[in-house]
């Protein structure tokens, strides 16, 4: 087993199955009901144009997460460019959408390290940063959609349970987004109590040995953390223009399909809100399975389902998610051969430090 993708999918051989198990299951769901042969018709039958349109404002968000990705890093690295900033994003995000259970969530501090010296610690507190807000905005999202977007049912049957989800969304959006705003405070405000805790605790005997190889690495996170603390408000802001932005997709997409009636921007948004949620679990290679699953879940939401309109939304999904991953993954084949990157290195390095957290 020396191929270094081999070697980092059998050190995560049980998040690996999960993930394949998971999405093999929401494939057959988001399928169920539909002949193969009648979402290839709805396929063939998108105007190719839109499609065109998704791929620019899809170009134009990742540019947007680039910049928001440099703001967070030049709190702890001044010398860090929107390029290089540019090319980690693509890079790490061809990794993130291809490896399964979202084992390549450890390349882009990888790269930072390696492309413009950024330690590590700084890099793993952009990411979860930048995660923690993005849930707080998919938590807004949600409210918003829930209180605001009319649907035509707000009832959802499941087998015998009828399950009103609007009153759902909103009871959820109502109990998560308030923990969701301490969480991010807590990022901002109480690392260093953190901290503090965490040098205490390397002074006990029986855990000092377990506890004092993370204390250096606390340090540089919530360091990275403090520093971002001053940039919040650009921060928060460019997080509401990237994620507005992503609803503009959805609206192309469904004239695509012939049903622009049905999915304008605020349902684009709720598609948007339950597919990010649906790609938190573990999921197979590119999320297949689950993203077509909530994808046309959501949709049905809104009225693209039953009978016809079945083929329409398992057409809509597999194009949506397949036809951005290909985006996605052509710029990052660019900035593979421009930067000279080579991915069996960077798969090698991802092993090594993964196995290295896990030993820790």
């Amino acid at each position: 087993m020396s191929h270094p993708l081999l070697r980092l999918l059998a050190d995560r051989a049980g998040q690996v199955t999960l993930g394949l198990t998971l999405g093999g299951l929401a494939l057959s769901l988001a399928l169920w009901g539909v002949p193969v042969s009648d979402a290839a018709d709805a396929i063939a039958a998108a105007d190719l144009s839109w499609l065109l349109v998704v791929a620019v404002i899809f170009l134009l968000q990742q540019t947007l997460r680039a910049w928001r990705q440099a703001i967070i890093l030049r709190c702890v690295s001044p010398e860090h460019t929107f390029r290089t900033s540019l090319s980690v994003l693509c890079v790490s995000f061809f990794l993130i959408n291809t490896l399964p259970a979202r084992i390549g969530e450890l390349s882009r501090p990888l790269l930072l390290l390696e492309r413009d010296g950024t330690p590590l610690s700084a890099g793993f507190a952009m990411v979860v940063l930048e995660r923690a807000v993005d849930l707080l905005a998919t938590f807004t999202m949600l409210a918003m959609v829930a209180w605001l977007v009319e649907t035509p049912s707000q009832t959802l049957v499941i087998g015998e349970t009828v399950v009103d989800w609007v009153a759902l969304g909103q009871k959820t959006a109502s109990m998560v987004l308030p923990f969701a705003v301490l969480g991010l405070a807590g990022l901002f405000f109480a690392g260093r109590s953190a901290l503090v805790l965490l040098n205490q605790l390397a002074a006990v005997r029986l855990l000092g040995h377990l506890v004092r190889p993370l204390v250096g690495f606390a340090e540089g996170f919530v360091t990275a953390l403090e520093a971002a603390r001053s940039r919040a408000g650009s921060i928060l802001a460019l997080t509401a223009v990237i994620w507005g932005l992503t609803g503009l997709m959805y609206p192309p997409l469904a004239a695509a399909f012939g049903v622009g009636d049905l999915i304008g921007y605020g349902e684009g948004i709720g598609v948007l809100c339950v597919t990010m949620l649906a790609t938190i679990i573990p999921s197979a290679p590119g999320f297949a399975g689950t993203y077509e699953a909530a994808f046309r879940a959501a949709v049905g939401l809104f009225g693209v389902s039953g009978g016809a309109m079945d083929a329409v939304a398992v057409g809509m999904a597999l194009t949506f998610h397949w036809w951005v991953y290909g985006v996605q993954s052509l710029t990052a084949i660019v900035f593979l051969v421009l930067d000279r990157i080579r991915l069996t290195v960077l798969l090698e390095r991802l092993s090594a430090q993964m196995r290295s957290s896990h030993s820790a």
